[in-house]
């Protein structure tokens, strides 16, 4: 049966082995039901795939008739009808938040209401107060703990991807981009090292590396300096290409035609920011991804300074994997990123009235791991709030309850975007000066999947100022958002991802309000001490 399928599909003799056994299983089960022989079954998933209009590709793979859209057909054809489970999945499928939301406050309340006094004391204005302080670390004990139960109960879905045992394709090309700030010497020989051991740990022909930079804020739009930091990031781009020869496709924008370098450097000159009254690169990292996406789609130049055959990006360039300046790349996770992002099933359609992807994913998140630290870097805070450390190299994907229960997960800023997906819905559509945390947002609107099961490696902080800044950044983007939240004709984002935008404002008064409970217990204000320490050390501890 197998040697059957893999001559009538093309895409099922390109997708991952995995992939593969999932469509197997699927026969079997319909085997199983409608008492055909798996021969038969699949025979008639064959007919199927094969009727399929030329330029249809996700009507010739095996999954869109198995899970699919497609099945209703699938399963007419091999004399099975199911209305009534058909009718019960759609209509599970609408309740599923609202049975989430409604776990969440009842368990929330249930857990306020076992602090209530219980001498008979009247429960006044000033107990309301306090319940209502109360509720957030009382919320954030709860969320942890019902998303720990889901996390580690469902069954982690694997999206399903191609094999691509030959490397990247020509038609798959992706370029590996890390924005970046050119503040100094050392710092720009760290970044150059860095792309360097990304190009190391992915030797793939259809790739190229970019260090996507700007200068450092100013109050001028230029200072004394920046030219020899930007030679020195080029020199080390040179030199890279010296050490790695090699060319990729044709170039695009100036010297279009030309053939690529391996390794490049794209460099914005500063814009004028009147929120932030400096000399800025426009809309920071936010800002260098959309022009380089723009770039990208269109075939132009964009703002990148020329710097000759180091700044000339290969033509034809499909997705852009974007890290951060300390993201490590495990050896293969390149490869597995496009092979998810290539397959016909996962590839975006969009809804261009409104502007977002409807089906299939726009970007894809990786899983995020943190190292083992070395010993001189040991801190007691980082053991505290890390979490596990290493690579299990015998563990699979992981639960990520809203990749499971809803079929998207959260971009978090480092991933796989599909270039024309992204460019569509959203070049030009947020406003200036006033979205600083972009990522949830942009995973909203070009619709983000969690890629659990393909990690990538990314340090946590070490002391408490780093982390407490690095918050505080997150904190001040998050309540940035709150006016398109109030905005729902603005941006037409599906119920899930206004929850989450929600919820991160909640989570970010879990601290203070905290904080604000231990002052009233001590100053003999609502419950005693002991129960409002209880309350907090639940809340920061009923996680993972």
């Amino acid at each position: 049966m197998t040697m059957r399928l893999m001559l009538g599909s093309a895409v099922f003799e390109a997708e991952y082995v995995a992939t593969r056994d999932q469509t197997l299983h699927g026969i079997e089960r319909l085997s199983r039901r409608s008492g055909l022989g798996e021969l038969a079954v699949a025979q008639r998933l064959l007919e199927l795939m094969n009727s399929a209009a030329p330029g249809d590709a996700l009507a010739a793979v095996p999954g869109h008739w198995l899970s699919g859209a497609g099945r209703p057909a699938l399963l007419r054809a091999i004399g099975l009808h199911e209305p009534v489970a058909r009718a019960w999945r759609l209509a599970a499928a609408n309740l599923v938040l609202p049975a989430y939301l409604a776990a969440l406050l009842l368990a929330t309340v249930a857990l306020l209401g076992g602090v209530l006094p219980r001498n008979g004391e009247t429960i006044g204005w000033v107990w309301l107060a306090v319940l209502l302080v109360m509720a957030f670390p009382a919320s954030e004990a709860v969320v942890a703990v019902i998303n720990r139960l889901i996390s580690e109960s469902a069954r982690p879905r694997q999206l399903p991807r191609l094999a691509l045992g030959a490397g990247i394709p020509a038609e798959h090309r992706v370029l590996v981009a890390v924005p970046a700030m050119l503040a100094d010497g050392a710092g720009i020989e760290s970044l150059v090292h860095r792309l360097e051991l990304h190009h190391l740990a992915s030797r793939e022909p259809e790739a190229q590396y970019a260090l996507l930079t700007d200068w450092l804020d100013a109050d001028d739009a230029r200072r004394d300096g920046d030219e020899a930091l930007l030679l020195l990031a080029v020199q080390g781009i040179e030199a890279l290409n010296a050490r790695h020869p090699a060319t990729i496709g044709a170039g695009a924008g100036a010297g279009a035609g030309a053939a690529a370098p391996r390794f490049i450097v794209l460099h914005r000159e500063r814009q004028f920011s009147q929120t932030e009254q400096r000399w800025i690169g426009w809309e920071r990292k936010r800002g260098k991804l959309e022009q380089l996406v723009a770039a990208l789609a269109t075939g132009g130049a964009g703002p990148f300074l020329d710097c000759g055959a180091a700044s000339r990006v290969a033509a034809g360039t499909r997705y852009v994997l974007t890290l951060d300046s300390d993201t490590q790349l495990p050896p293969g996770r390149l490869r597995e990123l496009v092979g998810v992002a290539a397959h016909p099933q996962n590839q975006p359609r969009l809804d261009r009235s409104q502007r977002r992807v409807e089906a299939g994913y726009g970007i894809l998140q990786p899983g995020l791991a943190t190292p083992l630290p070395a010993l001189r870097e040991f801190t007691r805070f980082h053991w505290l709030f890390a979490g596990q450390c290493g690579v299990d190299p015998y563990s699979a994907a992981s639960s990520d309850i809203y990749q499971d229960l809803f079929g998207e997960g959260s971009f978090s800023g480092k991933g796989l975007l599909n270039v024309q997906a992204v460019h569509a819905v959203l070049t030009q559509r947020l406003p200036d000066g006033l979205v600083l945390s972009h990522d949830l947002l942009e995973g909203s609107l070009a619709r983000c999947a969690a890629v659990t099961d393909i990690g990538l490696i990314e340090e946590a902080p070490f002391h408490a100022d780093v982390a407490a800044s690095r918050v505080h950044r997150w904190t001040r983007g998050d309540w940035q958002l709150l006016p398109l939240l109030l905005s729902p004709r603005r941006f037409r984002l599906r119920a899930v991802n206004r929850w989450k935008m929600f919820d991160n404002l909640r989570r970010s008064l879990v601290a203070p309000m905290s904080l604000v409970l231990i002052g009233l217990a001590l100053a003999g204000i609502g419950p005693s001490p002991g129960i409002a320490l209880a309350l907090v050390l639940a809340a920061f501890s009923a996680g993972p």
